[in-house]
């Protein structure tokens, strides 16, 4: 199972989501680390990791999928 996370700088935040959340977008283009955006991991410890290094006050889980 692939793990999304989604970084979103604008209000400070950092979501994890399931490879088949339907708020996962399905094309992905124009992540950049320092901006935000959509990455994806191979295992949810690689992706929580990175939750903790994206440098946003507030992580969150997603209601939807419940990863």
């Amino acid at each position: 199972m692939v793990y999304w996370i989604h970084i979103a700088r604008a209000i400070d935040r950092v979501t994890l989501h399931r490879d088949r959340c339907s708020e996962v977008p399905s094309s992905i283009s124009g992540s950049d680390f320092w901006e935000g955006g959509w990455f994806d991991y191979p295992d949810k410890e690689r992706a929580l990791a990175a939750m903790e290094q994206a440098g946003t006050t507030e992580e969150r889980k997603c209601a939807l999928c419940k990863p």
